[in-house]
């Protein structure tokens, strides 16, 4: 058996350490660096074009459409209501509001003299006299005047007389009484009555 006569100094510890960063490294690192920023420009530079290119569609749209507004607009005017018809339709409203107003206050049973004028218009109809047609009818706190025209004199004292049956018109003495005959001789009458003076209040 042979000896060894050889000995190997150069241990583990005394072997120089391998650096991590090298220069082949870095050189690597700068280029890839490079390509992601080359990639990124082309990506920022094609998406602004897309960006650009889709506002400028859409500010073609909005011109359109506010065209179509301002066209809508004129058109509305042109249509706009005669002044004329417009003045015609307020003074029927107005006229609506009054008549309403009117009907309000006679349909009112909480007034006194609106249950007394609806009960005199019942009485009246209940009266109705074949021969006589009242054209006329005045109805205040104390007076009633009646006009109309009858087909013979005679049919409106026979009709005055049917008074006496009345709750509301019974009690009234008449201090007007007109017959005449028109252009065509039909009869014409006028009566006037007023609460008699011996009535109690």
């Amino acid at each position: 058996m042979q000896a060894k006569h050889t000995i190997n100094l150069l241990q583990a510890e005394l072997l120089p350490e391998k650096m991590f960063i090298t220069l082949p490294r870095v050189v690597l690192l700068w280029i890839t660096l490079l390509l992601v920023m080359i990639v990124w420009a082309v990506i920022t530079q094609t998406s602004n074009q897309q960006l650009k290119s889709t506002y400028s569609v859409l500010q073609k749209k909005n011109n359109k459409q506010s065209q179509q507004v301002s066209l809508l607009e004129k058109k509305i005017a042109d249509r706009a209501p005669d002044r004329q018809l417009q003045e015609k339709l307020a003074t029927l409203n107005l006229l609506m509001r009054h008549k309403q107003s009117l009907h309000a206050k006679l349909t009112d049973t909480k007034r006194t003299f609106v249950v007394g004028f609806a009960k005199a218009m019942e009485e009246l109809s209940q009266m109705h006299h074949p021969d006589i047609r009242l054209q006329t009818i005045n109805i205040s706190l104390d007076d009633m005047t009646f006009s109309g025209v009858a087909k013979k004199p005679e049919a409106v004292p026979a009709w005055l007389a049917g008074f006496e049956n009345s709750t509301l018109l019974s009690g009234k003495s008449f201090v007007q009484f007109e017959l005449s005959r028109n252009d065509n001789n039909i009869t014409e009458f006028t009566v006037s009555s007023k609460r008699a003076s011996g009535d109690a209040e």
